[in-house]
């Protein structure tokens, strides 16, 4: 009886033995079923991976076109009213009509554009571009899920060119007539034997007019502060001759003594401006001789009360004369070419002097010389030397309506003399003792960070040229 249970368990366990590769079978037709589904979604998933790989090209293609179109069109129209939304609103529309030609090759998918987002924000053009694409699954809609659903958003950006002015405000009073290095100023009064009957000395300052002698042994002879920045200003033109920079900026050259007068309105003629400066002469140059000749030059045909002045430094008239003249073209933001961005570059010694070479007509200041050079005015007189600091103050009001204050500030050498007493050295001591003290309220009268030292030729180029550079490069960044 043992014997034949055990058979009996022998037989149903090589009945079972049999049968194994049937259930092998089953469990293989069973389990072919999700591993054909896992790989017809990927399948599916690897289209979807391409048409959204072409539909962020063309998502990009877009932007590009946008932001593209949008700078030419305000670069062709930028003196238009509205200029910038409708170069908004160019942009948009060639960006969805370059989504639409890219975005055609992309099979079994219904792509949804909504306008495209174009900014002008200062000097940047930024575009968006957003697609939502649904794509049409092969295998996947097996298993109850019909479609794939994408989405992305692409941007592009450029920059605006920037549109500035630049007046040059130049300093043309007696003292910018000295010499620009102290081995100038030796060799001057080394040769110069100009002398009062208290002075009995080599003059180096005041005596530095023409009609002394040390005007004559300067003039052309020893580089006077007046030529170095005139040199400098001559560079800085040189760096403005290619047309696509000419477009872009303009300049003015405007010297000042008692009041500010125009050498060169603000042009993009660079030539126009070269000539006004001499730039291809030889010393003495413009600014040379512009300086004091107790004449008023730059002047309105027979007119005395007008050009630069004579005899001071007057700060207090020339920046209202000049919020006026930046006033005539507009305080703008640099975007347009019709809303410029002034800068004011005040080249100076910072030496405040209230004194005028005049006579007072009517209570109105006129500077005829003397002997008169206008018919109808007298001689003129003097009314003392009165040196004083910049008052920064009188700064405030250009800076408030829009305008960047750049100071190149020009320092006086320390003169060198031996006391005998007299008035020359009186002036030579106030000069030596007030100088120092000029720096602090000219950086007061700059705007922040806009201000810079220099004395040798050399130093006053690379430091206007620097001035440039500078109001060039936070033009761009902070409008």
């Amino acid at each position: 009886m043992p014997l034949n249970r055990a058979s009996q368990l022998v037989a149903a366990l090589a009945s079972l033995m049999r049968d194994r590769d049937g259930g092998i079978g089953i469990i293989f037709g069973l389990s072919l079923i999700p591993i054909v589904g896992l790989v017809g979604l990927g399948v599916d998933y690897g289209m979807a991976i391409t048409n959204r790989a072409r539909l962020d090209r063309a998502a990009d293609a877009s932007a590009l076109a946008a932001v593209v179109t949008a700078k030419a069109y305000v670069a062709a129209n930028s003196s238009q009213f509205g200029v910038f939304d409708k170069a908004k609103a160019a942009g948009a529309t060639q960006a969805v009509n370059t989504f639409k030609v890219n975005a055609s090759s992309v099979p079994l998918s219904s792509v949804t554009l909504p306008t495209p987002f174009v900014d002008i924000s200062g000097q940047t053009i930024t575009a968006t571009v957003t697609y939502t694409a649904t794509i049409q699954n092969s295998f996947a809609k097996l298993f109850a899920v019909p479609t794939t659903t994408v989405t992305n958003t692409m941007k592009a950006s450029v920059d605006l060119p920037s549109y500035l002015d630049f007046y040059l405000m130049v300093d043309v009073s007696g003292s910018m007539g000295l010499p620009s290095t102290a081995s100038g100023m030796t060799q001057l009064a080394q040769n110069n034997d100009d002398s009062f009957s208290d002075y009995k000395q080599g003059c180096q300052f005041a005596c530095h007019f023409p009609g002394n002698k040390g005007w004559g042994l300067a003039a052309g002879k020893i580089q006077l502060r007046s030529d170095a920045v005139n040199n400098a200003v001559c560079a800085l033109l040189q760096r403005a001759t290619t047309p696509a920079v000419q477009n872009q900026y303009r300049i003015g050259i405007y010297p000042f003594i008692n009041q500010l007068a125009t050498l060169a309105s603000l042009t993009t003629d660079v030539s126009a401006l070269k000539a006004a400066a001499q730039c291809s002469v030889a010393w003495p140059l413009a600014f040379t001789n512009l300086l004091d000749t107790g004449a008023t030059q730059l002047n309105s045909p027979g007119d005395p009360t007008s050009g630069i002045g004579s005899g001071g430094t007057h700060f207090e008239v020339a920046f209202p004369q000049m919020k006026g003249i930046v006033g005539l073209n507009g305080f703008g933001d640099g975007s347009t070419s019709a809303s410029r961005k002034p800068f004011v570059f005040l080249v100076t010694d910072g030496m405040q002097n209230g004194q005028h070479f005049f006579v007072k007509p009517n209570g109105t200041y006129a500077y005829p010389g003397n002997p008169s050079k206008f018919v109808g005015y007298g001689d003129a007189g003097w009314d003392g030397s009165q040196p004083a600091q910049i008052d920064a103050k009188n700064c405030d009001a250009l800076k408030s309506a829009g305008a960047v204050i750049s100071i190149l500030y020009i320092p006086y050498n320390q003169i060198s003399f031996v006391d005998k007493g007299g008035s020359v050295v009186a002036e030579n001591k106030k000069v030596n003792a007030f100088s120092p003290t000029l720096a602090n309220p000219l950086q007061a009268c700059a705007s922040s960070g806009y201000f810079r030292t220099a004395n040798t030729p050399a130093d006053i180029t690379t430091a206007l040229n620097s001035m440039f550079d500078q109001a060039l490069r936070v033009a761009r960044l902070t409008q």
